[in-house]
């Protein structure tokens, strides 16, 4: 705010009248062509856009800091400040100056803010998310709207700390939280943490009656039961605040948001932060683009199709016939090579219709954007001819549901000029024929310019002054420009208006009537052209609706599409749906890694829960085993999107969740040690999964020591085999090769080890999985291959087998103290080694209890044991 002693004149009283309405944005204050900034607005901006603070009124009592943007360049600046997490209020003149009694009137016409952003230059092809948080007694309402798309969802979550909020904040990326400012800073500090712009409003934003009738008022329903919410619903005072909040910021109704749905995890494959992030699907460690699952499945044509694609690997299926129908619709496309490729030449035209439709429904679309419209509409036409020899009931319905909207096109294309400007103010938008006094004031403003050019050689004659010329300028209109050498022969009737350096400028009364008649065109021209392009707008904003169907069947299509260009390209299968539980994957391959290497070696997955459904998986790091884990869960994910997957051949149960735990980091802003974040994951997954789930561990406990680690370990392994209700299909790697161990004592383990060749003391990775436990880590040759000096290898060789003895020694001198127990029997399981295993089995049988066959077929698994 000013302060106190400054003088404030009616210009500075209007700019404080307007600030009030909004005191947390910047705000952008139209003088002239450019936008101005002033006061503590324009100490924050300046430093972030680049521009020089200066001052009005330097050197007196009323100096004050001020800078400016240029009107025409106005929406770089502002995506800088949006990006940044501020709000910004854009006041504009909202009448023409020559009908202003005093100052002209000036009104705040948008609040950009960077939930409600839709401008292309602030936001990318994706989703543009504001969250709404409204806490209850219970849990807290959330919703989520995008502006730019229309698309419109609310759930619930036990609190700031729910996983599931977390996860959905690493799925959808909002941009900005609007709550209730009574909740306090901690709310605030909190999702800024999570990379969330917070926005506290007044508590009245969420109350409940009002959001209600506010949504009811909007969508032109009697109750908000047909959206799944019923009367109370802490989510429908997230909605209210969400809707109102983002039509504030436009300052006209959101037409385009026509639906409003309550998210169900129950209808989805969940996947947590911590599973998006170690299977790499749209972030990578790796700065290669197609170093992430996205990177390679997103094939797509348009940029509705990959925001649908990015929704489909969010949220997988888990309706085996909704699956089954994506995958028959893929597969259709791949045997249909013609008909597909001509269905992508189509698609390839089609421009963002969900953008445009928004941005035509709040005004801010332009001539060019409506002709974009058009050609879509017309690209649409030609992909629904494309596929009408497509015969798969899901690409039928999606064919089915493409409006050619040929009134819409016609509506277009005959009111648009088709070599229109960018914007509507420089004129020349409409068609000719479309308004006949339109044409007329064109036609005056036509010829008008060519009596300028006679008029300025006639006086080029009749003066003698060849270097006469007629200008223009805003504010002396029309006038004749004399160089300085040349004034004396200028005639007795030119009336002078200014004088410059070099030259002084005339005005004759032929002239001023001229002038008047052309401007009054030009004016009257303009303000036609606006009154029919906003009619045009209006009507296509009443078929909004239409356009928004079709193009999200498009961007199904398009997304379906993506799936069958990226089987095509990268032979993939098509998977068969198990009723079982299971995962029988022949030559699966890592979808990105094949794309990233030259050679890739496959491997089979042969898993059923209830026959071997826990893999404990040894072997030497670099051979292979993270890859391997992260390929079987990638499959899985692949396949309820409805996508063919990386294999030869393959058979796939249905999961209700992928659980991973794949390498640690610290989170430092948190306060938590990387094996604090690993065991915080690993209880995520002991708590939630269930025996429908898919669970991936790599390395767990190796954040502590060796027997904490180990102990850990074994007893997380013995959990999942053990309780019912979590009996999920797990991959377990591990260097702790006393692991391999439970197989023996648990029937639903196998073990898996990494195949390695050994020859002249140096090791070669077959990367290849195969049944076994491995006998040692071979952590030292992969060192040696790592360049460690020779000297620190053999040390550690040394060490090595000292620590090997006296692990032997700590082994023999383990005892359980039971005395109920001989001596013999007291060995802990855990610790023991494959001779003493034996002989306590041995000694625990009993001989006159079992049948020959018996006793011969655990004699020769002992010896086996042995041997191995």
């Amino acid at each position: 705010m000013p302060p106190s002693t400054l003088k404030l004149t009616p210009m500075l009283e209007q700019y404080l009248e307007i600030k009030r309405q909004v005191p947390d944005a910047i705000l952008f204050y139209r003088l002239g062509d450019f936008y101005e900034m002033f006061f503590e607005d324009a100490k924050r901006a300046a430093p972030i856009l680049d521009l020089v603070l200066t001052a009005r009124g330097k050197g007196g009592e009323s100096e004050f800091p001020m800078c400016g943007v240029p009107y025409h360049a106005a929406e770089q600046y502002i995506a800088r400040l949006i990006r940044r997490g501020f709000r910004v209020a854009i006041c504009e003149q909202t009448e023409e100056a020559s009908q202003a009694k005093g100052l002209v009137r000036r009104e705040i016409v948008r609040i950009v803010t960077p939930g409600t952003a839709i401008d292309g230059s602030i936001i990318d092809a994706g989703s543009c998310y504001l969250l709404a948080w409204a806490p209850a007694a219970e849990s807290t309402g959330a919703a989520y709207l995008d502006s730019s798309t229309g698309d419109f969802f609310v759930t619930r979550y036990s609190g700031i700390a729910d996983p599931r909020f977390r996860d959905d904040v690493a799925r959808y990326s909002p941009r900005e939280v609007i709550f209730a400012s009574e909740a306090g800073d901690d709310i605030s500090e909190q999702m800024s943490a999570l990379g969330l712009a917070p926005t506290p409003l007044d508590g009245s934003s969420f109350d409940s009656e009002r959001a209600e009738e506010y949504l009811t008022r909007h969508f032109h329903t009697q109750t908000l039961r047909g959206f799944g919410l019923e009367k109370g619903d802490e989510r429908i005072a997230a909605a209210g605040a969400a809707l109102r909040y983002a039509t504030t910021s436009y300052k006209r109704e959101l037409t385009h948001v026509s639906s409003l749905r309550a998210e169900s995890d129950a209808e989805c494959l969940l996947l947590d932060s911590s599973t998006l992030d170690n299977l790499e699907i749209f972030e990578s460690r790796d700065s290669r683009a197609r170093a992430t699952l996205w990177g390679i499945v997103n094939q797509t044509q348009t940029a509705m199709g990959a925001r649908a694609l990015r929704r489909w690997i969010c949220r997988p299926l888990r309706d085996h016939d909704s699956i089954f129908d994506r995958h028959d619709a893929v597969d259709e496309m791949t045997r249909s090579r013609l008909t597909h490729d001509a269905m992508i030449s189509a698609m390839a035209r089609i421009a963002d219709l969900e953008r445009l439709v928004s941005r035509i429904t709040l005004r801010s679309a332009g001539p060019r954007e409506t002709l974009a419209l058009a050609d879509s509409i017309e690209a649409i036409a030609d992909l629904k001819g494309k596929m009408r020899d497509l015969a798969g009931p899901l690409l039928l319905r999606l064919r089915d549901s493409l409006d050619v909207l040929q009134d819409v096109r016609d509506r277009i294309t005959a009111t648009v000029e088709p070599s229109a400007p960018v914007t509507l103010r420089d004129g020349g938008v409409i068609r000719a024929g479309v308004h006949a006094e339109l044409d007329a004031l064109r036609g005056i403003a036509h010829d008008s310019k060519s009596i300028l050019l006679r008029i300025e050689e006639g006086e080029r004659v009749r003066t003698g002054i060849t270097s006469l010329k007629v200008r223009f300028n805003s504010v002396f209109g029309y006038y004749l420009e004399v160089s300085k050498t040349n004034l004396g022969k200028v005639p007795p009737d030119y009336i002078r208006k200014q004088t410059l350096v070099n030259a002084e400028r005339f005005i004759t009364p032929e002239l001023k009537v001229l002038e008047e008649k052309i401007l009054g065109a030009e004016e009257k021209s303009l303000a036609i052209e606006e009154a029919l392009f906003e009619e045009l707008l209006g009507f296509i904003s009443d078929h909004s609706q239409r356009i928004l169907n079709t193009g999200r069947a498009a961007a199904d299509i398009d997304s379906l599409s993506a799936l069958a260009t990226l089987a095509i390209k990268q032979r993939y299968i098509r998977p068969q749906l198990s009723p079982a539980f299971e995962l029988c994957i022949t030559d699966g391959r890592h979808p990105v890694i094949e794309t990233l290497t030259r050679r890739f070696i496959p491997n089979d997955t042969d898993i059923d829960r209830d026959r071997n459904g826990i893999h404990i998986i040894t072997g030497p790091n670099m051979g292979g085993k993270s890859t391997y884990l992260r390929q079987v869960a990638l499959i899985v994910l692949l396949n309820q999107i409805g996508s063919f997957v990386p294999a030869t051949q393959a058979r796939l149960g249905i999961f209700d969740r992928i659980f991973t735990r794949v390498g640690a980091s610290d989170n430092l802003a948190r306060g938590e040690s990387t094996f604090m974040v690993e065991m915080h994951e690993t209880a995520n997954i002991l708590n939630n999964a269930t025996n429908r789930s898919l669970i991936v561990l790599d390395e767990v406990g190796r954040g502590t020591a060796t027997f904490d680690g180990l102990s850990l370990a074994w007893a997380i392994v013995e959990f999942l085999h053990d309780t019912a209700s979590r009996a999920a299909i797990t991959l377990f790697a591990t260097h702790y090769h006393e692991l391999t161990d439970l197989a023996n004592s648990r029937s639903r383990i196998t073990n898996m080890n990494v195949a390695v060749k050994e020859w002249n003391d140096q090791i070669i990775f077959l990367h290849k999985v195969v049944p076994g436990a491995a006998d040692k880590s071979y952590g030292i040759q992969v060192a040696k291959l790592a360049g460690i000096p020779q000297q620190v290898i053999e040390r550690s060789r040394q060490v090595l087998r000292t620590l090997e003895k006296k692990e032997r020694e700590v082994v023999d001198a383990t005892r359980v103290s039971d005395p109920g127990k001989p001596e013999s029997h007291q060995q802990m399981g855990l610790f023991e080694t494959m001779p003493q295993r034996v002989a306590r089995e041995l000694a625990e049988t009993d001989l006159d209890g079992i049948s020959p066959i018996e006793a011969l077929n655990r004699l020769h698994e002992w010896k086996r044991r042995l041997g191995e």
